[in-house]
């Protein structure tokens, strides 16, 4: 009778420590709060501004902000630092790359537009790549999607395509450049800016003509400067009692000590048709400067009439003569 507590004292003792470490484990375990299920945690602070909690709600987001905040500072700090080493290095070879294509007579400016363009746009990208990737988020998926998103919006965007495929054609080929005189669809210009996407062409009346860049492709163009001299042709009319030679003469003396105009090839006059009540005649000039194209125009247009009538030279005109029986 008397042995019986002394067998049951070990067993009390044993559940005693199984009490104990239960115990010990329940405590553990309480005392670990959760504070990695951030995503819950905001889905929480939703529903208590849906109930209409708006202090709670306020708590509970500022402090697993904090947390978080608390968890990313060292990459936030590493990711700043990246990103302003990586900018600093694309903001002295932009510089660089700017400098070495302005001293350059090989790269035309429109073509140096377009290399910096796509310069700056391919170092933004990297920069923004490795400054979320030091931030540890991951962009894979991203840019899968943005792949996605890419085939969809070139289907979209074909026109805008074709004319930035167009506008590096144009810039690689050279067929005109920036500050050439043009004569497109009949409007005489002057190319003021070559972009991706289009080319802007200014008139003598100070319009801008924005024209595509596919459009621009596929025109039929006169470049009047590409040739590097070029001829210009002032028409005029004389009477059939009046002599070429003698017109030519009165011409040509206005010319002489222009130094807008080349002397090699020298000018001259021409006849160039016999119509119904005029002989018409031309003069041609060589310019190395196209520019003064109109000047040039207008100058001869008006001295030529003003000479021929010094000289009494007749300058004839449409008239109908009627014969009655």
């Amino acid at each position: 009778m008397q042995v019986a507590p002394a067998n049951l004292q070990p067993q009390d003792t044993t559940q005693v420590a199984d009490t104990t470490l239960s115990a010990s484990d329940s405590v553990q375990v309480v005392s670990s709060p959760d504070t990695t299920n951030f995503t819950q945690d905001l889905v929480d602070a939703g529903l208590l501004i849906a109930e209409g909690q708006f202090s709670e709600a306020w708590s509970k987001m500022t402090l697993d902000l904090a947390i978080a905040i608390g968890d990313l500072w060292p990459k936030i700090v590493a990711a700043f630092v990246v990103l302003a080493v990586l900018y600093s290095g694309y903001r002295g070879l932009y510089s660089l790359l700017r400098r070495i294509l302005r001293r350059s007579n090989v790269v035309q400016p429109g073509l140096q537009s377009l290399l910096m363009q796509g310069f700056r746009l391919l170092s933004l990208i990297l920069i923004g790549f490795t400054f979320f990737q030091t931030l540890g988020i991951d962009l894979t998926a991203l840019i899968a999607g943005i792949g996605v998103a890419g085939i969809a919006f070139g289907f979209a965007a074909r026109d805008t395509v074709e004319n930035i495929l167009s506008g590096v054609n144009i810039l690689t080929d050279q067929a005109f450049r920036i500050g050439d005189t043009l004569i497109v669809n009949d409007i005489y210009c002057v190319v003021e800016r070559i972009t991706l996407r289009t080319t802007r062409l200014r008139t003598p009346k100070n319009e801008v003509l924005i024209v595509p860049n596919q459009q621009m492709a596929n025109e039929r163009i006169l470049n009047h400067t590409i040739s590097g001299a070029l001829r210009i042709e002032i028409p005029f009319s004389i009477a059939y009692k009046e002599h070429p030679q003698q017109a030519r003469t009165v011409v040509l003396a206005l010319t002489e000590d222009d130094p807008r105009l080349m002397e090699d090839p020298t000018p001259s006059v021409v006849v160039t048709a016999m119509n119904d009540s005029s002989v018409d005649l031309a003069l041609w000039v060589y310019v190395a400067n196209p520019k003064e194209e109109r000047q040039i125009i207008y100058y001869y247009t008006e001295a030529i009439r003003e000479g021929l009538r010094q000289a009494n030279i007749e300058i004839p005109f449409p008239h109908l003569q009627i014969i009655q029986d």
